[in-house]
């Protein structure tokens, strides 16, 4: 990875692997049981400047951009998926503020945001709209100056610690998205428990009764939530997912690899044979080619390059993909200690599948990248076409 990053990014790159191995690593088995991350390890993340991450400096953030913020996701991706879950939403919403928000909501919540004051949720997601935002059915009206807010939201994110909420619903026919603040009338948190994985990253369903918000939390224009704001905050939320699960990819490798040189069976070390010795082959190939992905749209990102969401979802996709297969396939080279709890690679096998569906499935993702590939093609004379009308 070294050869794609500047120096100062490179010594970034190792802060954030030392804070994940001497902070989060031998935590994170025991936030998986009690199903929560402590608010404890939330403030050293916002000490250590995370939740600021991509926040501007003059709004007391450290202003990274999406590659260096993308290393800090592998990073901790490598011991805790459920840890970049708060990375994830909290720079959503942050974001979401930063290019949509007015000045005064800039200076309102993006300092509260960046030292951990504050921490954000973005609750996109219901019962019965998934991939499918268009479906959303919780409903905005308006109330004189203020607006009533009724719906539910489900598989939020961090929901359950957070203290704001970024709030997508319909004015009228209009798509609009608020903050709304935890303790708000109205506004019921019920954490969500015993999921497959991800299981610190507090989950929770949201339960909006006539919630009443002041006008001044909307953020943007009606009509602009799903068609330009949800998709811009979704472009951080999947640099988040790829990038951990680029991160749980390389730790898979450092688990396996050192397992299959120490490890004798038959009278050989298990890197001797050839199944092994494929397997982890071809989980360090994909590891490779994920890095050059994550990089690439991580890259395009910061220079606002046009297909940069494109190269987002391909680095998604691909990462999420490698990482499902081969997490199974360590469990499998690790045999029963794959399979023990206390051991990080049955959590990474857990979350691994989780990756898969976040952020958009593997399947929405494959989807929308089919057809893309596709019209370019339409646009381009292929080498057989030109003979042929020659």
């Amino acid at each position: 990875m070294n050869r794609q990053l500047a120096q100062e990014q490179m010594e970034q790159y190792e802060q954030f692997l030392h804070f994940s191995r001497q902070r989060v690593a031998h935590q994170a088995a025991v936030w998986e049981q009690e199903e929560a991350i402590p608010r404890a390890m939330v403030e050293e993340c916002a000490a250590a400047g995370f939740l600021g991450a991509t926040i501007p400096q003059q709004y007391g953030g450290m202003g990274w951009g999406a590659v260096t913020y993308g290393l800090l996701n592998e990073a901790i991706g490598g011991a805790s998926v459920s840890l970049t879950g708060l990375l994830n939403v909290h720079t959503m919403v942050s974001q979401t503020l930063l290019k949509w928000g007015t000045e005064e909501q800039k200076q309102h919540w993006l300092p509260a945001l960046a030292s951990g004051q504050v921490v954000g949720a973005f609750a996109l997601t219901e019962p019965k709209a998934g991939s499918d935002i268009q479906a959303i059915a919780t409903r905005y009206t308006r109330n004189q100056d203020d607006f009533l807010i009724t719906g539910t939201k489900k598989w939020i994110t961090f929901a359950a610690a957070a203290d704001v909420f970024l709030i997508f619903g319909k004015l009228d026919d209009a798509p609009v998205a608020a903050l709304v603040e935890r303790d708000t009338p109205g506004l019921g948190v019920l954490p969500i428990h015993h999921m497959l994985g991800f299981k610190a990253a507090h989950l929770a369903r949201l339960e909006l009764h006539d919630c009443r918000i002041p006008g001044q939390n909307l953020i943007g224009k009606p009509g602009f939530a799903l068609s330009y704001i949800a998709p811009y905050a979704l472009d951080y939320g999947r640099i988040s997912v790829a990038l951990a699960a680029l991160g749980l990819l390389r730790a898979c490798l450092e688990l396996c690899g050192k397992y299959s040189l120490e490890r004798e069976s038959f009278g050989s070390r298990l890197i001797e044979h050839g199944t092994i010795s494929a397997m982890i082959a071809d989980m360090g190939v994909d590891l490779e080619a994920a890095k050059l992905l994550c990089l690439e749209a991580c890259s395009a990102k910061d220079q606002h390059l046009p297909d940069a969401t494109e190269k987002i979802m391909i680095a998604k996709y691909f990462t999420c993909k490698a990482a499902a297969h081969h997490a199974a396939n360590a469990v499998q080279i690790m045999g029963a200690i794959g399979c023990n709890e206390q051991f990080p690679l049955a959590r990474f096998y857990r979350d691994a599948k989780t990756m898969e569906i976040i952020e958009g499935s593997n399947q929405i993702q494959q989807f929308l990248l089919g057809k893309s590939f596709a019209r370019r093609q339409k646009i381009r004379k292929t080498a057989q076409e030109i003979t042929i009308h020659e």
